[in-house]
């Protein structure tokens, strides 16, 4: 019996598997919580129900995740960066609210020329910080902006590039304009690469002048 258990110790880890971590993850909930084993099953089936309210919608999941991942964010942010329509949006955060995983940060002040209707809010996850809430409303501002829409999927073509083909983590100005131009948009060229140059910068990305 010994012996068995010795070789089960040994028996190697892949790391690249996501279900080793979620089961570290889960046996940390658990322990973390009760040291009586009856208190942890139970505990274990409250989250186990919460998780499939969650998960049994895939924008609901979706969304769930990207507040786990950035704390913060308001409706308009996840339907740029989730790709999903205003209804799906709405629904996957009043679903999460009413879950009790997220809660109102504060209202978004209006912009000028803006139309009529309720404020938006910055919504915060359980557990994150002012400066969660702080980027989400920066970031909600940035994404009003079709400019700043394009520069960042610009960005990210550029970053997926360098990831693809193992390209240094540098490039031009003068590239950066080259790769505007071929979308041809109706936006002057020059505004959507020097916003394109401040987003890879942030990535730690050197853009050369």
């Amino acid at each position: 019996m010994r012996s068995c258990l010795r070789r089960l110790r040994t028996l190697s880890r892949d790391e690249s598997n996501p279900v080793y971590d979620i089961i570290y993850q889960f046996k940390l909930l658990l322990n973390n919580r009760e040291s009586n084993q009856q208190s942890s099953a139970v505990y274990a089936r409250i989250i186990l129900s919460k998780l499939r309210s969650i998960f049994g919608s895939k924008a609901v999941g979706e969304a769930f995740t990207y507040f786990c991942l950035h704390g913060a964010s308001t409706a308009w942010v996840i339907q740029c960066r989730l790709e999903m329509t205003e209804p799906t949006a709405y629904r996957a955060m009043k679903q999460l609210r009413s879950l009790g995983v997220i809660e109102p940060a504060l209202k978004v002040s209006k912009i000028k020329h803006s139309k009529g209707g309720p404020r938006p809010i910055v919504w915060v996850i359980q557990g994150g910080s002012p400066e969660d809430v702080a980027d989400a409303l920066r970031l909600h501002y940035q994404m009003l902006s079709p400019k700043y829409r394009i520069a960042e999927n610009v960005a990210q073509t550029i970053l997926d590039e360098f990831h693809d083909k193992g390209r240094p983590r540098e490039i031009s100005y003068r590239e950066i304009i080259v790769y505007v131009k071929e979308l041809e948009i109706p936006f002057m060229a020059p505004d959507i690469a020097t916003m394109t140059a401040q987003y890879l910068h942030e990535k730690g990305i050197k853009v050369w002048r």
